[in-house]
């Protein structure tokens, strides 16, 4: 048996509250509150619409901001974890905005494992993760296969969903398999400052969930029978 990588692609920090305005927390109050550095430059005009305000800079990062959470997302491709700044945005966000009525957070990584061929892909989806049958084809058509994975945990929630796709490394298109991750923390407390707290606490140990997410990728979904073309650059 040998085991593949798997390359962590994305990563959002997703923070759930009730009431929340999208208009009240525009491009200029991000900027001017400090909770980005003066210096960033937008990647493309922000929008609005729908109840909906998204930021995005040319570093990577962006905010999303909705009637009922705020995203803040970086795209990781070859960053070593020390210069993700995710984490510190997420933790200025919600240091500079402490009235909001937060109620959960998310550590949401998304990454794939890369796999030599379409077939080798599907075979894994169709042959490893599902029991093999008549059921995997309709009218002539093969399933396209796609996992939803939910674990419960004490303290929280990790959800797991698991689909078919293509990424392109230079010139080449890769068939591969991404794993898009939740882990979910609900904050219990009655306090706004715990609440606060719990949510900075979550946020600083960023790495460890995105490490129990993958370490659990890696041992229990990603051993296969022969050697596979992949890459890691986050572990």
């Amino acid at each position: 048996m040998t085991k593949q990588s798997l390359q962590i692609q994305e990563l959002a920090i997703a923070i759930a509250a009730k009431n929340l305005n999208p208009a009240a927390i525009n491009p200029d109050v991000i900027k001017y509150t400090n909770i980005i550095p003066a210096e960033w430059e937008l990647a493309a005009e922000p929008v609005y619409r729908n109840n909906l305000v998204q930021v995005i800079y040319k570093n990577g990062i962006g905010i999303i901001i909705e009637p009922n959470r705020i995203n803040v997302v970086e795209i990781i491709g070859g960053k070593p974890p020390a210069e993700a700044q995710i984490a510190k945005i997420a933790s200025q966000l919600v240091d500079k905005l402490s009235q909001i009525d937060y109620q959960a957070i998310g550590i949401n990584p998304k990454g794939f494992s890369i796999f030599p061929s379409e077939t080798a892909a599907y075979q894994y989806m169709c042959g490893k993760l599902l029991a093999p049958g008549s059921w995997q084809e309709f009218r002539g058509s093969k399933v396209n296969p796609s996992l939803r994975l939910n674990y419960p945990f004490e303290k929280g929630g990790l959800n797991i969903d698991i689909n078919l796709v293509n990424v392109q490394l230079g010139e080449a298109i890769n068939s591969a398999i991404l794993f898009s991750g939740n882990l979910n923390y609900p904050l219990v407390s009655e306090s706004t400052n715990d609440r606060i707290k719990q949510l900075q606490t979550v946020i600083n140990n960023w790495q460890n969930s995105v490490g129990l997410f993958q370490k659990f990728i890696l041992d229990k979904f990603l051993e296969v029978e022969e050697t596979t073309k992949s890459a890691s650059v986050f572990q």
